[in-house]
């Protein structure tokens, strides 16, 4: 049986505008795994740096330069929609950032943020653990983090495990792994897919003059209206509380944070 799988990305890390924590959340990693190696392998879509040991060209929409990236990319998009697969992000505008609500008022800003981010990703898959009926919804699940990004060097992953594994009692934990890991390499085929879902959706708030990313947010933006979603838009996505947002969008949802008392202080880390 497949291990549940959880792959975590971020976009907009040194942005002053939005900021997009996205989550993927696999339960079936072989078919997901194994469809979206394939669609690479079709296309010849094979790395040419003598700098990675990996058969493939990762997939990381900062990169796409050509068609040829654009075509794969659009194809792993519609792998996303047919896969058992689900997709979540936290949306955070920068202008409704209050510093407050996660320290005290003599503490660092950067001190705040790094509480902030780790309280985000923890708001993220807490909602994911139960059913509606209050049954698991999985167990023993390994969590994998991309090296490079900002969640990793704010020790996110430490705060993860601790969460969701410290005061648990019984032998089959929801998330049992967790695991800092590089997307680049074969075996991280559903981390590259989380980065470009969360690509493209910062592309759709911060959109860039590369006809290759425009041509992919508009992919995006037509698959999730075949979804149900009208518009990817912050206008379209702010009519729903997070509580709702996956009744209504169960394969896709971006939820725009606001601060709430219920953030207020994050956990001193």
């Amino acid at each position: 049986m497949s291990t549940f799988r959880i792959y975590a990305d971020e976009s907009g890390t040194h942005g002053n505008e939005w900021l997009i924590i996205g989550m993927l959340f696999v339960p079936d990693h072989g078919a997901l795994h194994a469809a979206l190696c394939k669609a690479k392998e079709e296309a010849g879509y094979f790395n040419r740096s003598p700098k990675k040991s990996a058969r493939y060209k990762e997939i990381h929409l900062s990169g796409f330069k050509s068609r040829y990236d654009v075509d794969v990319g659009k194809k792993w998009i519609d792998l996303f929609v047919a896969q058992s697969c689900y997709y979540r992000c936290v949306v955070i505008d920068w202008s409704l950032w209050e510093p407050k609500y996660f320290g005290d008022p003599f503490e660092p800003e950067a001190l705040k943020k790094r509480r902030a981010y780790k309280k985000w990703a923890e708001m993220l898959i807490q909602p994911e653990l139960k059913l509606t009926d209050g049954t698991s919804r999985f167990h023993n699940a390994t969590f994998y983090l991309d090296k490079l990004r900002m969640l990793y060097g704010y020790d996110a992953l430490d705060h993860l495990r601790e969460r969701f594994t410290a005061h648990y009692r019984g032998s089959s934990p929801f998330i049992e792994r967790f695991q800092h890991t590089d997307s680049w390499k074969d075996a991280n085929q559903c981390l590259q897919l989380c980065d470009l879902l969360t690509g493209c959706l910062y592309q759709s708030l911060v959109p860039a003059g590369s006809p290759e990313k425009m041509a992919m947010r508009t992919h995006l933006d037509e698959t999730l209206q075949r979804l149900g979603i009208q518009k990817n838009a912050p206008s379209f996505w702010r009519q729903y509380a997070q509580n709702t947002l996956t009744k209504h969008f169960p394969k896709f949802s971006a939820w725009f944070w606001r601060p709430t008392s219920k953030t207020k202080g994050g956990g001193r880390r």
